[in-house]
């Protein structure tokens, strides 16, 4: 197997966003194509994913490849998540295929993690209890044992081998596209039951896993490899909001337009059921496209809406604005799209396509012109003598 041996200093610029980590733009080409905007993330399978789902994979721009993809089989991880690649490219070669990778822990089903795991003069490779036994979390997966060690960034040789062989053993293959960190927010993230240990050792651990993960990325992207994680993740307009929310939201959103961004984030719980049981789905494609930048994009449900995933938009036109309180717009070169934050409203509007739609958002706007002409008239009243 082929590795990558090229020793990195961290050099990318801090995310502009409030972020603990950078959030570097992708190395490829923006496209405004809706399809190619959307994402999506894969989970378990026993085996290799079917073809159901790999033709559902294959619908989308960018996706991720869990660990658990395969998880029958108990070794060579970094295997089979290229072979599962290749078969959702074979579908369709434009979608982007990120795989897994374990920030915090070195997983035994991965070849890369099991070389060093049980090597006797690499203790000092990982978190270790205060007797000076590695620290285990071991789990019973289908009818093997998945052992768990926790990396200890702060040995430099750690970080050589996490970066280069670990990680890079996906930066290898011309058919992976970006990788996956899991639990990037420190090695803690998932952990329960360590022992007291000082908050001193804890933050340098953490600190030092965070270098790991800047090196891996700036290596990644001289092989035309991304992060996953480089996506930030804003909170998005619902329906529960009141019209302030819903307008703060959409401001914090439009004023991300320079940061690759995922919309409706993958973790915000924005809508995890099929898309017809979504109730807000169609205000926050709304949403999405009058905040979109370059390089956005829109986790989708658990099935695909082909009325609003594979629509020709068009490009943007100008950036979004906010003609009256709480109400958002913004024109692409096929449409003009809108969200009334106050009534938590939104419209797509073709005007060449669709007149009755058109003359909907005629009225709309004519509503909000004359609100607007009122309250003018109001504050003039004021100062008249």
């Amino acid at each position: 197997m082929l590795h990558l041996i090229l020793l990195t200093q961290s050099e990318l610029e801090p995310c502009p966003k409030p972020w603990r980590l950078p959030c570097p733009l992708p190395p490829w080409q923006p496209t405004y194509n809706m399809q190619l905007s959307t994402q999506h993330y894969f989970y378990s399978s026993e085996g290799f994913y079917d073809n159901e789902t790999v033709s559902f994979a294959a619908l989308h721009g960018v996706v991720g490849v869990d660990w658990a993809n395969h998880y029958g089989l108990p070794m060579h991880r970094e295997e089979t998540l290229v072979q599962q690649a290749a078969f959702v490219k074979a579908v369709n070669p434009k979608t982007r295929v990120f795989v897994y990778r374990q920030s915090e822990l070195a997983l035994n089903i991965f070849d890369n993690g099991a070389k060093v795991m049980y090597d006797p003069s690499k203790t000092d490779w990982f978190v270790l209890f205060p007797n000076g036994t590695i620290y285990n979390d071991s789990v019973i997966v289908d009818n093997y044992r998945m052992d768990q060690f926790c990396w200890d960034h702060r040995n430099p040789k750690v970080q050589d081998y996490f970066v280069n062989y670990y990680v890079g053993s996906a930066f290898s293959q011309s058919i992976v596209d970006g990788i996956f960190y899991d639990d990037d927010g420190g090695i803690w993230d998932e952990r329960s039951n360590y022992p007291n240990y000082t908050e001193e050792y804890r933050q340098a651990v953490d600190a030092a896993q965070q270098v790991s993960l800047k090196r891996a990325w700036e290596l990644g992207l001289k092989y035309d490899k991304h992060a996953w994680q480089a996506w930030l993740s804003p909170n998005v307009p619902s329906s529960n909001d009141t019209p302030a929310q819903c307008a703060e939201k959409m401001k914090t959103a439009i004023s991300m337009k320079n940061v690759p961004v995922t919309f409706p984030a993958m973790y915000n719980g924005a809508c995890d059921y099929p898309w017809e049981q979504c109730q807000d789905l169609k205000q926050q494609l709304a949403a999405f496209l009058i905040a979109r930048g370059d390089y956005w994009l829109f986790f989708t449900p658990n099935s695909w809406w082909k009325e609003g995933f594979e629509t020709d938009y068009g490009v943007p036109l100008n950036d979004a604005y906010e003609p009256f309180p709480n109400f958002f717009v913004r024109k692409w070169s096929n449409c003009t799209v809108y969200l009334d934050c106050n009534n938590f409203i939104s419209d797509i509007i073709f005007p060449s396509v669709n007149r009755k739609r058109t003359w909907r958002g005629y009225l709309v706007f004519f509503k909000y012109l004359y609100h607007f002409y009122h309250l003018v008239c109001r504050f003039c009243r004021m100062f008249y003598f």
